[in-house]
């Protein structure tokens, strides 16, 4: 009986290993290199090949992605004897071609895995009949010597092997979702210990925030790519009119503040052109909980002196009081006629709010007080805008972190990644600015490494690395930067339930007439208490698919004080 079952045992081994071997299966992995000699010297390193994946956008060509691989390897192979496979997708399909690479090295590793388990047990039920195995050996022995070739006027030059089949390297991610997606798929490697040593530099050339908001549960998977975050929100008041109505320009700091000063343009100025009140304003750090950040009943209030572990609700709009008062201040200026119906028509105004940078509000320094009214914000869907990860199954882990290190912190091999060929695909400026000459080479900015060592595009300012990093100093971290994703497969249906309540509420408060809009705040509270649909997004403690449950545990757990000892 045992021999039959060791007979049986091993024709399945026999059948395995052929399906193993006709599929090019094999444990390690085809041209596999380790990382024992990535501490020597240039001259003394093994050449390795690696894998690099990139989302690209429409129009590039495979001739055009050809060159700018063989320019980079150019300077990655004199750096670090590491040379790169490029290959790129149209972003629309660029998460699937991953997805299924990863499942295609998943099957192998689980095929492998069942290979051993095999072996082990045959290796066992030969023991117990008395007889002694040996580990297989192959005829061959396998070299780990240099190979070389020479090239037209006979120079040497190493010989960089194939990537194989199965091989996954250096990829960029281009949502917090798809990150934690792959985080709980395992397939990503951890870099920090890598972070604290071999590639601290990194530390030097990606800001602190992008940084933190890579780590998950303490652990960081991804170096997302540097970049301005968030848009400033700026309050202009006009100076010519401050001095004409005698105000004192540093009171008027907020729109409540300037109300008086409003009001006032609109009895007193006979000039018809100038609108007292550029267009309606929200609450500075109005957030509201809609798929695509439009008004909606579920909302939350963060004010500019937020951070990452400021504790904030997330409720039903009609409770939260700035969001409350202020339109009604807004309404009283529309009743008044004191908002200009068409802000873009506007060519002077006494009060107004502008978003954008700092290059944005530069021509208004003359002729406006500017003050901050809203700080940029550090959202997670800003900070995954792009960010590159080593898969799990890399085949060099230290060679795939220095291509990383290139990418951040060297503007050659980072311009030809984003731009291609100088003269071939684009051409510079008098002002430092890339300009594109062919329509070949098309790249993301935010998909191909550390913004800042790229040149800027032609439709930029020239100075706007210095905006952004002004920006990214003056950045508040969004309470729901390290937050679990409060868009999940659980809650989307109700998601687009409160879409359609909200669109309701929207129409029905922007006809509500002004002297009962307090009745109609009141009257529309009880409604959304009594809607299911509501009760469930905004409860703390009852579902957990409820943005507000999530929330509030990942709060609990992570920032709220600890209870006392009894």
């Amino acid at each position: 009986m045992k021999r039959r079952l060791i007979c049986l045992l091993l024709s399945v081994l026999m059948a395995l290993s052929v399906f193993l071997a006709g599929c090019g299966l094999k444990s390690p992995y085809e041209n596999d290199v380790t990382d024992t000699d990535d501490e020597q010297p240039q001259g003394e390193r093994n050449p390795v090949t690696l894998t690099f994946w990139l989302p690209c956008e429409e129009g590039t060509t495979d001739e055009a992605v050809a060159l700018v691989e063989a320019a980079i390897n150019k300077q990655l192979k004199s750096q670090f004897t590491t040379a790169i496979e490029l290959k790129v997708f149209p972003i629309d399909e660029y998460m699937n071609a991953v997805n299924e690479r990863l499942s295609k090295i998943e099957k192998k590793v689980e095929a492998d895995k069942e290979y051993e388990r095999l072996q082990r047990e045959i290796a066992k039920s030969l023991r117990a009949e008395g007889i002694t195995t040996k580990p297989q050996t192959t005829e061959e022995t396998e070299t780990t010597a240099v190979q070389t070739t020479r090239d037209e006027d006979g120079v040497v030059e190493l010989k960089y092997p194939r990537v194989g089949e199965y091989q996954f390297d250096i990829f960029c991610i281009t949502s917090y979702e798809d990150y934690l997606a792959l985080i709980e798929r395992n397939a990503l490697s951890e870099l920090d210990t890598s972070l604290n040593g071999s590639a601290k530099v990194l530390r030097s050339y990606i800001y602190p925030t992008f940084l933190d908001a890579a780590k998950f549960n303490g652990v960081t998977y991804a170096i997302p790519n540097n970049h301005g975050l968030g848009e400033y929100k700026f309050l202009l008041v006009n100076k010519e009119l401050v001095d004409k109505y005698n105000y004192d320009p540093d009171t008027l700091t907020t729109i409540e503040a300037c109300e008086e000063f409003i009001r006032d343009i609109g009895v007193y100025e006979e000039d018809e052109s100038i609108a007292p009140l550029l267009s309606w304003v929200d609450p500075a750090g109005m957030t509201y909980w809609s798929p695509d950040g439009s008004w909606n009943v579920l909302a939350s209030l963060v004010p500019n002196s937020a951070t990452f572990n400021t504790k904030v609700a997330i409720n039903s709009i009609f409770k939260i009081n700035a969001y409350k008062s202020n339109f009604k201040l807004m309404r009283s200026f529309q009743d008044e006629g004191l908002i200009a119906e068409d802000p873009s028509a506007v060519e002077k105004f006494g009060v107004g709010v502008i978003s954008g940078d700092y290059s944005d509000v530069e021509k208004y320094k003359d002729d406006y007080y500017i003050h901050l009214y809203e700080r940029p914000t550090a959202t997670q869907k800003d900070v995954f805008a792009g960010a590159f990860a080593i898969s799990a199954y890399t085949k060099n882990f230290n060679r795939a972190m220095e291509v990383i290190i290139a990418i951040n912190t060297d503007p050659t091999i980072r311009n030809l990644l984003q731009y291609g060929i100088e003269g071939v695909h684009y051409e510079l400026d008098d002002q430092g600015r890339a300009v594109k000459i062919s329509n070949d080479y098309n790249m993301n900015l935010l998909y191909t490494g550390n913004a800042y060592m790229a040149y800027p595009s032609e439709d930029m300012d020239p100075n706007q690395w210095e905006y952004d990093k002004q920006k990214n100093l003056d950045l508040k971290l969004s309470p729901f930067l390290y937050c679990p994703n409060l868009f999940n497969e659980q809650n989307a249906e109700y998601y687009e339930e409160l879409v359609k309540i909200s669109k309701d509420f929207y129409e029905r408060l922007q006809n509500v007439p002004t002297e009962d809009i307090d009745t109609f705040f009141s009257d529309a509270q009880e409604e959304l208490a009594a809607n299911q649909a509501f009760n469930k997004m905004s409860s703390e403690t009852a579902w957990e698919f409820s943005p507000a449950y999530i929330y509030n545990e990942f709060y609990t757990e992570n920032f709220a004080p600890e209870e006392p000892v009894q």
